[in-house]
């Protein structure tokens, strides 16, 4: 892990940070009961963060009786990061503040299975962004990478899909090293859509729940009080690991959704291109749905009976309209055998529509440098 080094934040500062940052408003006297930290090292910590430009102070509120309380919040312009997707058919390329807004992004031109192209790409791009966005060095926590597939290390080599053979058992963080003077950290896609959901989306107010990610492939991250799990092998949320062969076949992943496409006659051969080009009335995806639908039931129940979360987000690549189907097709309940009910989490939509791995990889840098995660 890279050390939080940047600013020189204490771990009982991080933890400030992260309060102000869940709450997005909040008084120093919440703070002490938030953290469970003295009120003399909130106050003092709290103004170091104010002095270091992480922390604003906003207009009082009334609460009751008694002079008003100032209230925290995290400054936006704080902290930045950079994150990079390494997907099955494009890269992209972001920057974002420290509360998750894209302040630029672009798609590589290079192919997405050119490693030394990509990293190529990366490294000028990044370079560029910072002159042309003036942003201050001293405030860019790094490079994150979101890549595809499982770990066999508990490092960032991945084996990933066909589509990315050239990535298989690649230690990213070694082969991308220092960008412009930047550590690169990387994780699966899928954690990092829920750290995307968890930072600015459906999951900020839940402090555990699990996210679906349909890309390509079909995967989950996994949220327990109010971090991401990885697993003792850095793989929680490999959820396909539960199908047979033959159930792996018609798992809600979308390049089952293109092999039925072009059964129809539709050619659609990139997720990129199915976002660009769905269409709600194509006949294909209602049978696709309902393919897919047992095998995304059986994901479902396991998801609920090991974990129990509050909600289960329906995220990844896959346009809204077809995550709603799929919501509607979702079926959780079970008859204990006796008649009585279950409690059962709430099936939501992510709102990270537009790009959730790529602003969970630019936050990974943030979240781990200032936030100790």
């Amino acid at each position: 892990m890279i050390e939080n080094d940047i600013f020189g934040i204490s771990r009982s500062g991080s933890m400030i940070l992260d309060a102000v940052r869940q709450s997005q408003a909040i008084s120093r006297s919440d703070l002490t009961a938030a953290t469970g930290l003295p009120q003399q090292t909130v106050h003092r910590l709290s103004s170091e963060l104010l002095d270091n430009g992480l922390l604003a102070s906003l207009p009082p509120k009334i609460k009751g009786r008694g002079k008003p309380s100032p209230e925290l919040a995290t400054r936006a312009d704080g902290a930045f990061g950079f994150g990079l997707a390494v997907d099955t058919d494009t890269c992209r390329l972001c920057a974002v503040d420290l509360d998750g807004t894209i302040r630029w992004s672009a798609t590589l031109e290079s192919a997405p299975n050119d490693p030394d192209r990509v990293i190529d790409e990366t490294r000028a791009l990044v370079a560029a962004v910072i002159r042309e966005l003036a942003l201050p060095r001293d405030r860019i926590a790094g490079l994150g990478v979101s890549m595809q597939g499982f770990r066999n290390t508990r490092d960032t080599a991945f084996r990933t899909p066909t589509r990315l053979d050239r990535w298989d058992r690649v230690e990213v963080q070694s082969r991308f090293g220092m960008i412009d003077g930047l550590p690169t950290l990387a994780e699966n896609n899928a954690t990092l859509g829920a750290i995307a959901e968890l930072w600015t989306g459906a999951g900020r107010q839940h402090s555990g729940f699990a996210y679906l990610s349909f890309n390509f492939g079909f995967g989950a991250g996994v949220v327990l009080d109010g971090r991401p799990y990885l697993g003792s092998s850095l793989n929680a949320g490999e959820i396909s690991r539960i199908y047979t062969e033959e159930e792996n076949e018609v798992r809600p992943a979308l390049q089952i959704l293109l092999k039925e496409l072009r059964k129809d006659g539709i050619e659609i051969e990139s997720i990129a291109q199915l976002r660009a080009s769905y269409d709600p009335d194509w006949p294909t995806i209602d049978r696709w749905v309902s393919l897919v639908a047992p095998q995304l039931n059986i994901a479902l129940r396991a998801i609920v009976a090991l974990l129990d979360p509050s909600i289960v987000i329906f995220g990844g690549e896959a346009p809204a309209d077809l995550r709603q189907r799929l919501i509607r097709a979702a079926d959780l309940e079970v008859d204990d055998g006796r008649g009585r009910e279950i409690p059962l989490p709430d099936l939501v939509l992510g709102r990270n529509d537009s790009d959730p791995s790529l602003i969970g990889a630019s936050l990974l840098p943030i979240l781990t440098r200032l936030f100790r995660w």
